[in-house]
């Protein structure tokens, strides 16, 4: 059926005409409008050609983001308020509207396909080759640009807000303090980060706990920024280039963390991080896992992301996670949902990104396709947060009878409690106008250059 014929326009304002969320016009490239929701429009989106229109339709947020990167589809208003709008609509149709194609999944194929893996460790060691290579497509974008978006600690997980006006720095020295604690940190404990990013967690065990730490990335420009800080520091805190995979069993760590690694696991590998932590995990250990999480699990994932951000990222549920744990023996001692705090974080990531367009187009050379691509990636994060459709999952988990853990959750917010020091250069220095990032070329999973 046509998508601009008049029974699928009669079809579509049935099942919306009780949309109670935010109110909005869909402008065509013929003059044609359509409003949505009670009230006067908070936001119109403009579809310039009809290509632009099927395909948002069709190829969900793939179809709508490129087309925004080719300038074919336009919003008028707030483009995370725009979206936010647009995901309450996809819920609402989700929520009405029938699905006239079922997805199947048969009971035995998750099963079957792990029989396989475990029948032949070559399908997993490729999986773990083809997770490296989409870390570095993400990460490995170079030392030289996330500092220009993230905070001055450059973590690309969550901060924690103690209101909504704070500082993305401030926030982000909060989760520190905030982990450390869930922990129950003290001097002399061997730590192991998986997926340890830039190291400022290891680093803030480090100088305020006395921890010896050891952390698991993939990516190189990271290890190698973390030997530097921690030379320059003079800490205990090693890095490895490695998976949690090629992690010998026989070394046990008093406390794991990860923030977010299980995601860039995948479905098919996220049993074997899981069997990994209880393996690392010492007796009475405590280990703290963080993931962006949805309601439930499925194989599929979001497509714009997948094609142009991070191929194989892949979300678990919370049940799934909690699932995974008990199976393994692992004592969930604590859950927390930190989804607005993650909404509140893209925010500000977003907001920084904006500012400093035009700086980060001088240090690295990435062009304009590259950062509407990236806008609405973060666009669409934080419209995810704000809706629901995606949430964010802080767990503690413990090998074990645990005492270490303070009897009343108060003790986890105790402003006495310290927050990371300073006693070297947090982000790395950025050499603007240098030859060597004006010969860098566009990054690979840009889209086609807007019109």
């Amino acid at each position: 059926m046509s998508l601009l014929s008049r029974p699928f326009k009669e079809a579509l304002a049935r099942l919306l005409e009780r949309h109670d969320g935010i109110p909005f016009e869909l402008r065509l490239w013929g003059g044609e409008r359509l409003r949505f929701g009670a009230g006067e429009p908070e936001f119109a989106v403009t579809f310039r050609t009809r290509r632009a229109l099927c395909e948002a339709a069709l190829r969900s947020t793939l179809g709508l983001g490129e087309a925004y990167v080719r300038r074919e589809v336009v919003f008028e208003g707030d483009l995370e308020d725009a979206l936010t709008g647009l995901f309450q609509l996809a819920r609402t149709v989700a929520d009405r509207l029938p699905r006239l194609v079922p997805q199947f999944e048969l009971p035995f194929e998750r099963g079957a396909a792990r029989v396989l893996d475990a029948l032949n460790p070559g399908l997993l060691r490729g999986a773990a080759r083809r997770e490296k290579l989409a870390v570095e497509r993400y990460y490995g974008l170079g030392n030289d640009f996330y500092p220009l978006f993230l905070d001055r600690r450059l973590q690309t997980s969550c901060g924690y807000f103690t209101s909504p006006g704070e500082a993305l720095d401030d926030a982000q020295a909060h989760k520190l303090s905030l982990v450390a604690r869930k922990l129950a940190l003290r001097r002399g404990q061997r730590l192991l980060d998986l997926g340890c990013g830039w190291g400022h967690f290891m680093f803030h065990a480090a100088e305020t706990y006395g921890v010896q730490c050891l952390g698991i990335t993939l990516c190189d420009n990271q290890a190698r920024y973390i030997r530097e800080q921690a030379a320059a520091r003079r800490l205990p805190v090693e890095v490895r280039v490695m998976s949690c995979a090629e992690l010998e069993d026989e070394a046990r760590w008093d406390r794991i963390v990860s923030f977010g690694a299980m995601c860039h696991a995948g479905e098919r590998r996220i049993e074997v991080f899981y069997d990994r932590v209880r393996a690392l995990l010492a007796r009475g250990g405590l280990c703290l896992l963080e993931s962006v999480t949805r309601e439930k699990e499925s194989p599929r994932t979001d497509p714009f992301l997948e094609k142009h951000i991070f191929p194989g990222y892949w979300p678990p549920s919370l049940d799934g996670m909690a699932a995974r744990a008990a199976a393994r023996g692992l004592d969930v001692l604590d859950a927390e949902n930190l989804r607005r705090h993650s909404a509140l974080t893209a925010q500000g990531w977003r907001r920084n990104l904006l500012e400093n367009r035009e700086r980060i187009a001088r240090v690295t050379g990435f062009g304009e396709a590259f950062m509407r691509t990236w806008d609405f990636y973060l666009a669409s994060a934080v419209a995810a947060f704000r809706t629901g459709h995606l949430s964010f999952v802080q767990m503690v988990l413990a090998n074990g009878p645990q005492r270490e853990i303070p009897l009343a959750r108060a003790a986890l917010y105790a402003a006495e409690e310290p927050l990371p020091r300073e006693r070297a250069p947090v982000a790395p220095s950025v050499q603007v106008g240098s030859r060597a990032a004006a010969r860098r070329p566009e990054p690979r999973r840009a889209v086609a250059k807007s019109a």
